[in-house]
C-alpha cells in the first residue's frame, strides 16, 4: 500500500488551513489556532482512493525538524503534502528537500493560495525545484484526480487545478471549476489529528472546525477570498453539517467548534435551516463563527443563541466611512454600530477585526479605528496591519507605487508591514498597530470587563496566557 505524509512544517504559529488569511497566530492579541482540516480533508480523501496516511501538525504539536526527519525515517512515505504560506513558502520549500534527500523517490505535492495566483515561471525559480506538484485549486477537491493520475500514470494535463514538473519545468493545468455539492466531501479524517491542539480561546477546550459554506459574493479589495473560494456562495446541507457535529461529539468527545464559512450569515434561510437541524437533534454544543455587520437581523441571531452560538467574528475594518468605501466593504461605521448592538442583544460575544494601514491613511485615520474599539467596547479585538496578497484587488491597485515596500510573497506582513502609506512608513504603522493594541486590550475597562465574564480558573489562567502574549508582541518594538 501506498503511503502518503501531510504535515505542517516545523515554521511557525500560522493558520495554514485559512487559505484567505493565513495569519500569524504569535502575533495575534487573542486567536487560537484552528484545526488543520485542509490535511485532514485530503487525508480522508487518499484513504477512500487507497493509500495510508499519516498527518503531523509540528507548530501546534510544538515539535522542531528533527521530529519531521524521524517521521520521515519511520513512515517513510511514497508522496508528501504540505500546505504553505505565502509568507514561508521559501522556508517551507526546505520541508520538500529534507524529504528528497532521505527519500530519494518521494513524491512533493504543496497546497496553498500562493499557487492560485503565481506563474509558471516563478515556480521554475531555484528553491522551487524540489516540488513536484502544487495545487491551484481548492486542495481537498483536487487531490483526488491528482492522486489518481499520478498513482496510475495518466494524464496530468486533464487534473484541472494543478501545476506539474515536466523535463521543461513547471505546467500549470486548466483552471479548477468550484464544486457544488460540498456535501460529497468526507469529513476530515479527526482520528489522524491530535484533536487537543486546537481549543477555544477562553475555555481551553478542544474545538473543532467546520467548513459549512464557501465564497462571498461581496468584493472587499484586500480579501483572497474570491480567488480561493470564488463569489458563489455554496452552502453544505443541514443534514450533512449536523452530521458531522455529531460524530464529532460521539467519536472525539469533542462539543466546542468553529463554523468556518467565508461570511456565514449571508443567507437567512439556510442559516436558520442549520440552527433548527442543531436543535432537532438535541445537540449540546456551543460554537462561533464569522459575519459581516450586514445582513443580520434580530431573529436569526436568535435562532443562533438557541442552537449554541457564543461568538461572533466580525470584519468591522474601519470607522472610516470612506476608507470602508474605498475598500468596498459595502458597509458603514453606523452598520458595525448596528451589528455590534443586535448581537449583544442576542447574548452572543463578538470577535472584532480591525485593519490598520491602507495607503491613503493618517495617524488620524487609526486614532479614529482605535477610538471606535473602544467604543463598541466587543469582548475579542484583533487589529491586523493591511496584506496586499497576490490576486486581490488591493496588490494589482499598489504593485507599481511607492506604497509597496515587500511582496507579500516571503514576507511575514503580519508582523513586519508590507506597505507604507501617504503618510506613514512602515514602522510607523507597526508602532501605532502596537500601541492600539495595548491602549485598548490591556486598558483597565477592558481588563475587567474580561474579568467579569470569566467563569473558572482555567478561563483565567487562557485569559492571562493571551494577555502575556500580547504584551510580549507589542512590546517587541
Amino acid at each position: 500500500m501506498k503511503k502518503i505524509f501531510l504535515f505542517y512544517p516545523p515554521i511557525g504559529l500560522y493558520q495554514r488551513g485559512e487559505d484567505r488569511c493565513q495569519a500569524n497566530m504569535q502575533g495575534s492579541a487573542s486567536g487560537s489556532i484552528r484545526a488543520c482540516n485542509d490535511l485532514g480533508y485530503m487525508a480522508a480523501v487518499a484513504e477512500n482512493i487507497g493509500l495510508e496516511a499519516k498527518l503531523m501538525d509540528y507548530p501546534a504539536e510544538e515539535k522542531g525538524w528533527q521530529d519531521y526527519i524521524n517521521d520521515l525515517r519511520e513512515f517513510k512515505p511514497d508522496l508528501v503534502v504540505m500546505s504553505i504560506t505565502t509568507a514561508t513558502i521559501e522556508k517551507d520549500m526546505e520541508a520538500f528537500k529534507i524529504a528528497r534527500a532521505l527519500l530519494p523517490d518521494v513524491v512533493s505535492i504543496a497546497k496553498g493560495a500562493h499557487f492560485i495566483s503565481c506563474s509558471s515561471e516563478e515556480l521554475n525559480k531555484g528553491i522551487y525545484n524540489v516540488m513536484d506538484y502544487a495545487i491551484s485549486g481548492e486542495a481537498e477537491f483536487v487531490i483526488g484526480d491528482l492522486l489518481k493520475a499520478h498513482l496510475e500514470n495518466t494524464s496530468l494535463a486533464e487534473v484541472k487545478g494543478i501545476f506539474y514538473r515536466t523535463e521543461n519545468g513547471m505546467v500549470k493545468t486548466d483552471e479548477y471549476e468550484y464544486v457544488e455539492d460540498l456535501d460529497s466531501l468526507p469529513f476530515p479524517a479527526r482520528r489522524l489529528m491530535n484533536n487537543k491542539l486546537y481549543v477555544r480561546p477562553d475555555t481551553g477546550e478542544p474545538m473543532a472546525t467546520l467548513s459549512v459554506s464557501r465564497g462571498c459574493p461581496f468584493s472587499c479589495f484586500y480579501c483572497l477570498t474570491p480567488v480561493v473560494s470564488g463569489k458563489k456562495l455554496r452552502k453544505r446541507s443541514s443534514k450533512n453539517i449536523a452530521d458531522e457535529l455529531q460524530e464529532c461529539a460521539e467519536k472525539h468527545g469533542i462539543k466546542d467548534f468553529f463554523f468556518k464559512a467565508d461570511t456565514f450569515t449571508v443567507d437567512r434561510d439556510w442559516v436558520i435551516e442549520v440552527c433548527d437541524e442543531i436543535i432537532r437533534r438535541n445537540l449540546k454544543i456551543s460554537w462561533g463563527t464569522s459575519a459581516r455587520v450586514k445582513p443580520l437581523e434580530r431573529e436569526m441571531l436568535e435562532k443562533m443563541k438557541l442552537a449554541g452560538c457564543w461568538l461572533i467574528a466580525l470584519g468591522i475594518e474601519s470607522a472610516d466611512d470612506e476608507t470602508l468605501k474605498k475598500i468596498k466593504k459595502n458597509a458603514t461605521r453606523q452598520d458595525a454600530v448596528n451589528a455590534v448592538k443586535m448581537i449583544k442583544k442576542a447574548g452572543i460575544k463578538i470577535y472584532a477585526y480591525y485593519m490598520l494601514g491602507f495607503p491613503w491613511e493618517t495617524r488620524q485615520h487609526i486614532r479614529e479605528t482605535v477610538k471606535f474599539a473602544k467604543q463598541l467596547n466587543c469582548e475579542f479585538i484583533e487589529f491586523h496591519i493591511a496584506v496586499p496578497f497576490e490576486g486581490t484587488e488591493f496588490y494589482e491597485r499598489i504593485k507599481d507605487t511607492q506604497w509597496l515596500e515587500n511582496r507579500a510573497t516571503g514576507h511575514d506582513s503580519y508582523l513586519n508591514p508590507a506597505v507604507r502609506t501617504s503618510f506613514l512608513t512602515s514602522e510607523e504603522i507597526l508602532e501605532l498597530k502596537n500601541r492600539a493594541l495595548k491602549e485598548v486590550c490591556l486598558s483597565p475597562g477592558y481588563i475587567i470587563n474580561t474579568l467579569k465574564n470569566i467563569k473558572s480558573t482555567k478561563e483565567f489562567l487562557n485569559y492571562s496566557k493571551y494577555g502575556f502574549r500580547m504584551l510580549k508582541n507589542t512590546l517587541k518594538k
